[in-house]
């Protein structure tokens, strides 16, 4: 068995703010010392939910620990291919099971986003989670492909901002995602981890 640690590090500057509270109290002789964190929800590697588009959408503490510790499958795209479509879903995971995580690697291009159709793909198939590492999962707010519209209207939740991608198998591995349970937020840091065997 292989434990792959999916999450980046979250680093202190401008997305986290660190400090330690003073006049720590003593416990046996030693200060027990404690830090006040802010920390922006869409930084590191986090978790985000439909309410993040639909304000009736479920926030992060709404989904259900079994929606968190899946089946995986990693979808390598490599080509110059900038918008990943239901055909590259097709070409490469077409034999997918449901209730299964999607993880899509896109090697060090990361320009590459979702169109709409592959978030119908995804849906059809009853997918639970997705995640990448790239860092437009969409073209952006000026002319989007419309692709979180349609993977939210699925309540399919994303994990951002993941690493070590090249290190998974194809399938035959588990991904266990866990975001912090804090309620009425759509998105919230998250530790994300596969097993291999």
């Amino acid at each position: 068995m292989k434990v792959i640690d999916l999450s980046i590090h979250f680093m202190e500057g401008s997305e986290i703010a660190i400090n330690r509270q003073p006049n720590p109290p003593a416990y046996c002789g030693h200060e027990c010392h404690a830090w006040d964190l802010h920390i922006k929800s869409h930084t590191g590697t986090y978790f985000e939910t439909s309410s993040h588009v639909f304000r009736d959408g479920k926030n992060t503490s709404d989904v259900p620990i079994r929606d968190l510790v899946l089946s995986g499958y990693c979808m390598r795209v490599h080509n110059d291919d900038k918008c990943i479509t239901a055909e590259h879903f097709e070409k490469h995971l077409g034999n997918i099971a449901p209730d299964a995580a999607v993880l899509i690697d896109i090697g060090n291009d990361h320009t590459k986003h979702f169109s709409r159709d592959a978030a119908q793909w995804m849906a059809a198939r009853k997918i639970k989670l997705m995640g990448s590492n790239t860092q437009h999962y969409d073209t952006g707010f000026v002319n989007p492909t419309g692709f979180f519209v349609d993977l939210f209207t699925a309540q399919i939740p994303i994990v951002a901002g993941l690493t070590n991608l090249d290190q998974l198998p194809q399938s035959e591995f588990q991904v266990i995602a866990l975001p912090l349970k804090i309620e009425n937020i759509c998105t919230v840091p998250c530790r994300v981890i596969a097993i291999t065997a």
